[in-house]
């Protein structure tokens, strides 16, 4: 009896140690899985990321491989046309988007092979600015909206005169000069140096003037034809304060705030300022 007693109170002394063993073991588990508090992870060495960037493109050019070939204000084939690049022409590349190459800042021409050609180096020779000699005609300007339409045909001369024809002509050959107030060069024009500088290369001897004495020299017209003027009041200032030449199909070429470029007079803004026709 008293061994039998014995081996009682050994077995329970070793399922006394061996239930703390499994208690342990048990809340070890639970700690790792139940949301306790687990192990502090091992601190790894993170790189900051940083936002993704348009690449730029280095050594790179486009040259033109057609006859005129349309450059555009901005990365889609329905901006407004501003200028022409001609054969032979070589262009560095800034950027490229929507079928379309970068060649300066707001100038963008077509990237496809049928007109153009992709190659490594610098260019040759960059004529971005005064480039336009072989201007796209007015209905191609405003309604070119596809690669297949970015060739342009040159411009035939307006038939009402031979001066109006060399004025739509003068002022073609300078779209994409760029805007510089109180400017009358290619190198930089306001809209009145524009004027004067135009009319007095086609043939006229104009001083130049304010817009507001313009439209007061100007013999004021009802239709107009290629070559004569168009006026815009307050715009920046009150009175006459704008003005473009007017080249027929319901467009200007006038020095606005990018630069001498072509423009769609029925452009709500210059119907809401739109003042009169007017011929020197």
């Amino acid at each position: 009896m008293l061994k039998k007693a014995n081996r009682t109170v050994m077995n329970m002394g070793l399922a006394a140690l061996l239930v703390p063993a499994a208690l342990t073991f048990s809340t070890t588990s639970a700690s790792a899985n139940d949301g306790g508090a687990a192990p502090a992870p091992v601190q790894e060495k993170v790189t900051p990321s940083v936002p993704q960037q348009q690449a730029t493109i280095t050594n790179q050019k486009v040259i033109v491989n057609v006859s005129a070939l349309n450059i555009r204000q901005g990365a889609s084939f329905s901006s407004p046309v501003v200028g022409t690049a001609t054969q032979g022409q070589e262009f560095a590349i800034l950027k490229e988007a929507n079928g379309l190459v970068e060649i300066a800042p707001n100038k963008w021409i077509s990237k496809s092979s049928s007109y153009v050609t992709i190659a490594s180096g610098k260019p040759s020779a960059n004529q971005v600015k005064g480039v336009s000699t072989s201007t796209p005609s007015t209905s191609t300007a405003s309604a070119s909206t596809s690669a297949a339409q970015e060739t342009s045909t040159p411009a035939p001369a307006p038939t009402t005169s031979t001066a109006s024809g060399s004025t739509v002509n003068v002022a073609r050959s300078l779209v994409g000069s760029p805007y510089q107030w109180a400017g009358n060069t290619p190198s930089g024009f306001d809209c009145s140096g524009f004027i004067a500088y135009v009319f007095n290369h086609s043939g006229h001897s104009i001083s130049r003037t304010s817009v507001a004495n313009y439209w007061n020299m100007a013999t004021k017209v009802s239709s107009p034809q290629p070559g004569d003027l168009v006026f815009f009041q307050n715009t920046y200032t009150s009175g006459p304060s704008h003005m473009g030449i007017y080249i027929g199909n319901g467009q200007m070429i006038h020095a606005g705030s990018h630069g001498v470029a072509v423009a769609d007079l029925d452009v709500s803004y210059y119907q809401d300022h739109f003042l009169g026709y007017g011929r020197f």
